[in-house]
């Protein structure tokens, strides 16, 4: 996994900050920790408007984690700032793992993850808290060329195929399949719908827009990102999805299908890989995290989800 750089000046780490990520990298080489640490969103740069939430001058947020969650963190903390002078939030990805690590670390302030905190992480780190704030579900992408796929009802058993048994073909058309390099929600959510771990030898990508990338770049390429990465992009399509006797083709795999999914009582391809959106808190959220955390379940946050392909707590509670 490729670590594009350590800070962003712009971002105006702390030393304390600094000095955390530092000692955690340098002792436990926590690859997913030090990637969050990697770039500073400069879309959150700007303060605006005191909140009643501080009576600080000024108060920083690090959101870090999954970068399913990352634009909708970077959309919430624009217009939370608008709406609090001297409320600085800083948002960055490195991944659903990195999310759960750095804010139990005490690196970020909250973390963000596209899947529920594991078991695992729970025996780890018990202090952790999960505050869902909306949903999304994930989808499997062809590279437009891939014309032979088109219309083609793809099976789990041809995922298996593909990506376990690391099969270069789906129903006889030739291709090249791509997972993500990094701890990730989209991914774990996609393996338990295959049933087992991804194939080592299967190329990865950083980020859901790294294997966005990679697909669209690539004539033979497949891959599998969140919905609100699929919707819309050029030179990729989803694919249609057969599972037992009920089919999903490319048309129906629509915003409104897979809300109607959230909830439902069935075991159709888009339930099993809807998943919930949280933000993660080390203990009890402070006043300021608390805050931000309540704004981002509002119902007036909705239309941050709705831009970027997601669906908000309200349309899925």
């Amino acid at each position: 996994m490729n670590i594009k750089k350590l800070f962003n000046n712009e971002a105006g780490v702390s030393p304390i900050v600094a000095t955390l990520v530092l000692v955690v990298v340098a002792i436990a080489g926590a690859a997913a920790v030090g990637t969050i640490m990697g770039s500073f969103s400069s879309d959150v740069s700007d303060s605006a408007n005191v909140g009643d939430a501080t009576g600080a001058a000024s108060t920083e947020i690090l959101i870090a984690g999954s970068t399913t969650v990352q634009p909708v963190s970077e959309l919430l903390a624009e217009a939370y700032m608008d709406a609090h002078q001297g409320v600085k939030v800083s948002v960055q990805g490195g991944g659903s793992g990195a999310g759960v690590s750095s804010v139990a670390m005490g690196i970020s302030d909250i973390g963000a993850a596209s899947r529920a905190v594991k078991d695992s992480e729970l025996d780890k780190y018990p202090d952790i808290k999960t505050h869902q704030i909306g949903g999304s579900a994930v989808v499997i992408i062809a590279n437009d060329d891939l014309t032979g796929l088109a219309t083609y009802n793809v099976t789990k058993a041809d995922l298996a195929d593909l990506y376990i048994n690391d099969s270069k073909a789906i129903d006889g058309v030739t291709v090249k399949a791509y997972q993500r390099a990094e701890s990730s929600g989209t991914e774990d959510t996609f393996v338990d719908f295959i049933g087992d771990d991804i194939n080592d030898s299967i190329e990865g990508a950083v980020g859901n827009a790294g294997v966005l990338a990679a697909v669209q770049e690539d004539t033979t390429g497949v891959g599998f990102v969140d919905f609100g990465f699929a919707d819309g992009a050029d030179d990729v399509f989803i694919m249609g999805v057969k599972d037992g006797s009920y089919e999903f083709g490319s048309d129906e795999i629509t915003a409104d299908a897979i809300m109607d999914e959230f909830g439902a009582d069935n075991e159709y391809y888009l339930h099993d890989l809807t998943r919930p959106l949280n933000y993660l808190t080390n203990g009890e959220p402070t006043a300021m995290q608390q805050s931000f955390i309540t704004f981002a379940r509002s119902p007036g946050a909705t239309e941050y989800f709705t831009e970027v392909g997601y669906f908000a707590l309200n349309e899925i509670a």
